[in-house]
């Protein structure tokens, strides 16, 4: 999955459509978002292939960011076998 993909996915999880977290960063392929429980922080770099490698750092969302890096696999699984 492409690096915009990523970020693209990740608005839609962790803004205010998803858990309703603010974007407060969004600079450079690193997504912030927060809210008074605490923070989630994607970097987000492209890799070999058109992939993507995103580090995440993460406060009070555990099983949030877990769920979101699940799905964001599964998706980009679906996308490779998936002929263009």
């Amino acid at each position: 999955m492409r690096p915009d993909g990523v970020a693209e996915r990740a608005r839609k999880f962790f803004g205010p459509d998803g858990l309703g977290l603010q974007l407060v960063s969004n600079e450079a392929g690193r997504l912030r978002f927060e809210d008074a429980r605490g923070f989630v922080e994607l970097d987000i770099r492209a890799d070999a292939n058109n992939q993507s490698r995103v580090t995440f750092q993460y406060e009070g969302f555990e099983r949030e960011v877990h769920e979101f890096r699940r799905k964001l696999a599964k998706q980009a699984a679906e996308e490779t076998r998936s002929p263009e």
